[in-house]
């Protein structure tokens, strides 16, 4: 019949029991069987077992140097994430900026278009009263150029009077007159028409035998001796009411 190991603390003390450490001692002699020298195997032992003590305080340096290494990169990641943050924000704040600059751009734009758009009708106004001056300044100078001829005509029909009444005729030069004047009427023809009282005024409306004459200006004769004043006559373009008649 086997006998079953015991396991209690007895018997671990046993006198001829054997502990763990004795075991490897044993087999490391085992090991070393072929030599007799305890000592060297000894001295041999220990050499294994200070390079084990080497290594592993080699692998604890290690293992320290990972450990601050790991705790310089969690600060490194978390100074990163808070790079990240203030670079959201601020890329955020950059972004509304850009917003509100590209909104005031637009207005602006639109303004611009609508002051394009003003002065472009004010150029328009400005050419259509342009060219009404300028019409202005031809009916002007038409004007003064028919009241120069008007005034040539006048002085060479006062000089063919003039002849006339050196041959004999009936028709002379009026002997100065005061309060009198004398209107000269430009038609298809001219003609002359002495009247007594001061002249018209310019632009008055004057009747004569039926017919309507506008005063374009108010003169003195170009008679020598003739102290009359003139009134040049033109046709007016539609009759007038309650003017002034001979």
């Amino acid at each position: 019949m086997q006998e079953q190991p015991r396991h209690d603390r007895e018997w671990e003390h046993w006198p001829g029991r054997r502990g763990p450490e004795d075991g490897i001692r044993h087999r490391l002699r085992a090991l070393f069987a072929a030599t007799d020298d305890e000592a060297a195997m000894e001295a041999l032992i220990n050499e294994r077992g200070r390079e084990i003590e080497e290594q592993t305080a080699r692998l604890q340096a290690t293992i320290e140097g990972l450990e601050r290494r790991e705790e310089q990169a969690a600060s490194l990641r978390a100074a990163v994430e808070e790079m990240l943050r203030h670079g959201s924000a601020e890329l955020d704040e950059r972004h509304a900026e850009l917003t509100a600059l590209a909104a005031d751009l637009r207005s602006r734009e639109a303004t611009v278009r609508e002051l394009e758009q003003d002065i472009a009708v004010r150029k328009q106004e400005l050419g259509a009263v342009e060219l009404r001056r300028a019409a202005v300044e031809r009916r002007e100078q038409a004007a003064a150029e028919r009241e120069a001829a008007l005034e040539e005509a006048a002085a060479a029909l006062q000089a063919r009077e003039l002849s006339n009444a050196g041959r004999g005729l009936d028709r002379t030069v009026s002997a100065p007159q005061p309060n009198a004047h004398r209107l000269f009427i430009a038609t298809d023809s001219y003609r002359f028409v002495d009247r007594d009282g001061p002249p018209p005024a310019a632009l008055a409306t004057v009747e004569v035998e039926g017919t309507a004459f506008v005063v374009t200006r108010v003169g003195t004769s170009p008679v020598p001796g003739d102290e009359r004043p003139w009134a040049y006559l033109e046709r007016a373009r539609t009759p007038a009411h309650g003017v002034a008649g001979i």
